[in-house]
């Protein structure tokens, strides 16, 4: 059993290569995602673009596998008419996102 003696002091090496998250993505939002507003919003969107990922085109109408989402990652430039919101499916918004905000060895943007 010596090996389980040393998990702790391995763990917390691993947790000071962690960083903290930086902001709440949620509280840090224009529009909350449980609003009315962007409930409406999201089901234009939708409406709009047919329920199909303009990413790879799959369509998406299930429960959790359409996302709408900010083409330039800015929650808070919501024009009126529309032109910053896309629908996404699950993988290609990952993809973006991972992008973005860093993850799969990328750095994150500032």
């Amino acid at each position: 059993m010596p090996r389980l003696r040393t998990v702790p002091s391995r763990l917390a090496k691993v947790g000071m290569r962690v960083a903290p998250a930086a902001i709440n993505r949620q509280a840090a939002r224009a529009l909350p995602t449980n609003s009315a507003q962007w409930r409406r919003i999201r089901d234009w969107v939708l409406l709009r673009d047919h329920y199909t990922c303009r990413c790879c085109g799959r369509v998406v109408g299930g429960k959790g596998e359409a996302h709408v989402d900010h083409i330039d990652g800015n929650s808070g430039h919501n024009p009126a008419d529309g032109s910053n919101w896309q629908t996404l499916c699950v993988n290609c918004h990952s993809v973006k996102t991972a992008r973005e905000d860093g993850g799969f060895g990328n750095a994150q943007r500032r």
